[in-house]
């Protein structure tokens, strides 16, 4: 069964300021032909859109072009508080409110799978979360990541999510992917990814950086050897080999769309054929 994974799709960014929705749906069209191709099912790791509206129109839209659409959140799929051409997603007072709201909705369109904490035949899969452990510089902390995430970035300024309780976050997805990863899926799902992965170099001292990644030798090794771990996050595709400490070996897969000013093939000379993969 042949899977194509791709992630980080931003489609309001190339989508028409509009709520009719066959407008929107003829705009989709172009960008699907230009970002995806053809196999069994689709892997959507993530970040389809800030606004609500645009993200359950384009479930409905992918639905339609493949046997199976598997999606995990996106740290922009769950904001509330980001003033967008439409305003904002203020509609949601909190990032539970609104995932729910995907999840309903999602359940509702054929062939689309809305994995947040959990698992669908082979196929698990969870937003995921940075650890806030990853230093840029050795005089660098924990605590001093921690209030720049809070005070700084764009999750903690636009996110209402478990109160923003960056302690309660993290333990909420350790243990998502300590639980999900137990079950020994052939793909697992995440949009934060694992450092595993590996950085970019000219990100490496950036101290943003901290908030894609966390620590995941701990969950690869939980999975079968063969196994798949598709993320998003970062816009820089990537597809390498990772030997966990068992010798067991892991397929990484990270295929971004990015925004319209990206080439996130640039970096490692990849292609959108690179992230159609056979799974047994």
């Amino acid at each position: 069964m042949t899977y194509y994974f791709i992630s980080d799709l931003h489609v309001d960014f190339y989508a028409p300021m509009t709520r009719t929705v066959a407008v929107l749906h003829k705009h989709f069209e172009p960008f699907f032909e230009r970002n995806f191709l053809p196999a069994d099912a689709c892997c959507i790791a993530g970040d389809i859109a800030n606004d609500y509206f645009t993200y359950v129109e384009f479930l409905k839209f992918i639905a339609e072009k493949y046997r199976t659409v598997y999606v995990c959140l996106g740290n922009h799929d769950i904001i509330t508080e980001y003033m967008g051409r439409f305003g904002s997603d203020r509609d949601f007072t909190t990032s539970e409110s609104k995932i729910a709201y995907f999840i309903k909705e999602a359940d509702k369109i054929l062939h689309i799978q809305l994995l947040e904490n959990c698992i669908v035949g082979d196929v698990a899969g969870c937003m995921g979360m940075c650890d806030f452990k990853y230093k840029h510089t050795p005089a660098a902390s924990e605590i001093e990541n921690k209030i720049l995430w809070a005070t700084r970035w764009f999750d903690g300024r636009h996110w209402n999510y478990m109160r923003n309780n960056t302690d309660k976050l993290w333990q909420h997805y350790d243990r998502a992917f300590r639980e999900l990863t137990a079950q020994r899926p052939k793909i697992m799902m995440s949009h934060f990814l694992p450092l595993e992965f590996e950085m970019v170099e000219r990100y490496k001292h950036d101290p943003y950086s901290n908030f894609f990644y966390f620590h995941g030798a701990k969950y690869l090794e939980n999975l079968d050897d063969g196994s798949i771990w598709q993320a998003g996050h970062t816009h820089t595709a990537i597809k390498r080999e990772y030997t966990d400490r068992f010798g067991k070996k892991h397929l990484l897969l990270c295929n971004p769309v990015g925004y319209p000013d990206e080439n996130p093939y640039a970096e490692y000379g990849l292609k959108r054929e690179d992230f159609v993969v056979e799974v047994e």
